[in-house]
């Protein structure tokens, strides 16, 4: 059987008259009739009981059409299904998201807003190999061997916080190895901020006394404006400082201090994949990163 032929018997089987169908499928009438002999050959039964010029469908041609309909329906529905799994495909950003998620899920809201036809899958795991594009962090003052193809969206001071009723709550700045007895609260630590951060500790020359380690910046921020310990806090990627509950807010329970002696700075990076560079959606969107790369 073929699909021409079973598209032609559902033709006449509607029509139940072979000129008309024929008319409907613009091909001759005996061309149609030569079908529809063919099939019922191939099927060894009729389908049509012959009724001067007229025809009706016997029960074996109901049964056989009402097979065919959901099935022939189905195979019309495929070009716009494809059609459409492609523009999907091509309108999905595969997003590894290592570092700076708070802001760039924010981008990403703000984006949307303005494209939302774009769709976003959003992995974390270091391991994952199959992106667009990946957001990761690098030291700003030291050349990175890890990456060679980036585009650098933000650089940002990493400042040490600390409660403002805490020992170093009256002081305008701090020396890391001041800080070798205080309680450190810190993202866990396979995040690129904990590596950095465990490079500045180690050019410093000591191990810190981490007391609770998150998987979330919020958690950090909070128990650290708890008064249970200190911590790094990103310059921009956090959140507005002078927000409501930002740390340059008149009432804020932590201090930023600036690190002395040591250039406490970071780099959030973009990097894309073979495919994430021919896609000029995956491109719009990382211009449309580095533009707004810092809260509004």
């Amino acid at each position: 059987m073929e699909l021409l032929q079973l598209r032609y018997f559902l033709t006449a089987a509607e029509y139940q008259h072979m000129t008309k169908a024929a008319e409907h499928l613009q091909i001759a009438q005996p061309a149609l009739s030569q079908a529809i002999h063919r099939l019922e050959a191939e099927l060894g039964v009729p389908l049509f009981e012959r009724k001067n010029r007229s025809i009706e469908l016997n029960e074996a041609g109901r049964l056989l059409q009402k097979r065919l309909i959901p099935i022939v329906s189905a195979l019309d529905r495929i070009p716009g299904e494809l059609r459409a799994d492609q523009y999907m495909s091509s309108h999905t950003i595969h997003l590894k998201l290592l570092a700076a998620s708070t802001l760039i899920t924010n981008r990403i809201i703000a984006y949307r807003a303005l494209r939302p036809d774009v769709n976003f899958q959003l992995y974390q795991a270091e391991n994952h190999a199959d992106y667009d594009l990946c957001v990761s962090a690098v030291r700003s003052d030291l050349k990175n061997t890890d990456y060679e193809d980036y585009m650098v969206m933000l650089e940002e001071d990493l400042y040490l916080a600390v409660p403002t009723h805490s020992p170093y709550g009256d002081k305008d700045s701090i020396n890391l190895a001041d800080t070798r007895n205080a309680g450190y609260i810190c993202l866990a630590g396979s995040r690129p901020i904990r590596q950095i951060c465990n490079s500045y500790f180690s050019e410093a020359d000591f191990v810190p006394n981490v007391i609770f380690e998150s998987d979330t910046t919020e958690s950090v921020r909070n128990l650290i404006a708890a008064g249970l310990g200190i911590g790094f806090w990103p310059q921009y990627s956090w959140g507005p400082l002078g927000g409501e509950w930002g740390p340059m807010s008149p009432h804020s329970p932590v201090k930023l201090l600036p690190i002395r002696d040591q250039v406490c700075r970071r780099q959030i990076i973009l990097m894309c994949s073979p495919l994430g560079k021919d896609n000029p959606i995956v491109m719009d969107f990382c211009n449309f990163l580095i533009q707004n790369s810092k809260w509004l």
